[in-house]
């Protein structure tokens, strides 16, 4: 059995590591195309460019803020015809995975992911997803190259809502349970061999790393604060759930997370949001204790994210609504279908309604009120 693994090439996180970007990307490039998130564009750009000036020369594209496929095309040919061979991720997901479309299209072209919220683990990997222009997920595309660097500076991390944190310790939160499945079934990761056991272990330390440290490090991101505590979640989210995922594998928690975001209620939340409720759904697929399900509840809760359908802003609770997600679910090539056992639609349906159950029951608790 052949097995392999991706890795960025380089990653550097710490209080104002932005302001190593000109030192840093010198051997890439001397000027660079910057997909900047439009919603910190006001006061992002000047600091950028400040930190830049007279070090590496910027262009800017103008980012409306949706991945889709003619805006990575477009990044593409702006790149091509300014004759640049390094682009920026700066900001979010959207604008992160638009650069590497970006650079997808034209081959050759260096990354730099400059991720401003902790809210996924994105920012590492060669995967971006592709938007439709309703905000709707059209697909994925794998590009490449894992990036070139990823520079996280913790201080800009603490300094955004801590909403975008909890989000971010939910994706990651799904790598161990995703990794321990692919490890059982040895099913491709996405290098398209079997997961190492480098990603294996590396997706239990996450684990580990969250459930110790992630409701304090929320606590210090409310509080704008850089802490060891926030450093190792913003790794453990960032950069250790990526080997997770990318080298090990997912499962059953991200499929949850494909069905989920049929539902138009769903469309305003956050990734990280939507793959927390699909890991307490596949939970009870997978039939798992009461006591890591208790656990897992706890956590979630501590750290402010969804335990129920309703959380999701989801009140039609009816079997043909819930289908619509469970279908989505089944398609063709999901990672739904990555899990030892494979399962019915009938499960699938039912695993959602008893992590709805059990979050309504867990809110009720002397415990949840705290």
């Amino acid at each position: 059995m052949i097995t392999s693994a991706v890795f960025p090439a380089r990653y550097v996180q710490g209080r104002d590591a932005l302001h190593e970007l000109p030192a840093l990307a010198a051997p890439l490039g001397d000027t660079a195309l910057v997909v900047l998130d439009p919603g910190i564009g006001e006061w992002m750009r000047p600091h950028i460019e400040n930190i830049c000036q007279g070090k590496l020369t910027l262009q800017f594209f103008d980012f409306e803020g949706e991945s889709t496929e003619h805006a990575m095309r477009a990044a593409s040919e702006q790149l091509q015809a300014g004759g640049h061979h390094l682009v920026i991720g700066l900001g979010g997901g959207k604008a992160i995975d638009t650069a590497k479309g970006a650079a997808h299209y034209a081959p050759g072209t260096r990354i730099i992911a400059i991720p401003t919220i902790a809210a996924s683990d994105a920012p590492c990997s060669k995967n971006a997803v592709i938007y439709n222009e309703d905000h709707s997920v059209a697909r994925d595309l794998h590009g490449r190259n894992n990036p070139d660097m990823v520079i996280i500076d913790t201080r800009i991390v603490a300094n955004a809502p801590s909403r975008f944190l909890s989000a971010g310790i939910a994706d990651a939160l799904a790598t161990w349970f995703e990794a321990e499945s692919a490890w059982a079934t040895r099913h491709r990761n996405f290098t398209g061999y079997a997961p190492t056991h480098t990603a294996y272990v590396i997706a239990n330390a996450c684990y580990e790393t969250l459930t110790e440290y992630a409701p304090l490090a929320l606590s210090h991101c409310e509080a704008k604060l850089v802490t060891p505590a926030l450093e190792r979640v913003v790794e453990a989210a960032t950069l250790m759930s990526t080997i997770g995922f990318e080298s090990g594998g997912l499962g059953a928690a991200h499929g949850f997370h494909q069905g989920i975001a049929e539902w138009h209620e769903t469309h305003g939340l956050l990734h990280g949001e939507k793959v927390a409720f699909g890991i307490l759904a596949s939970l009870f697929l997978t039939d798992k204790g009461s006591d890591l399900i208790e656990r897992t509840y706890q956590l979630c809760h501590a750290v402010n994210l969804p335990l129920t359908l309703a959380d999701l802003g989801v009140e039609d609770i009816s079997d043909s609504y819930l289908m619509v997600a469970v279908e989505r679910m089944m398609r063709p090539g999901e990672c739904t279908f990555n899990e030892p056992v494979q399962y019915e639609n009938k499960d699938y349906l039912d695993a959602l309604k008893a992590a709805d159950a059990y979050g309504r029951a867990f809110k009720t608790l002397p415990t949840a009120a705290q």
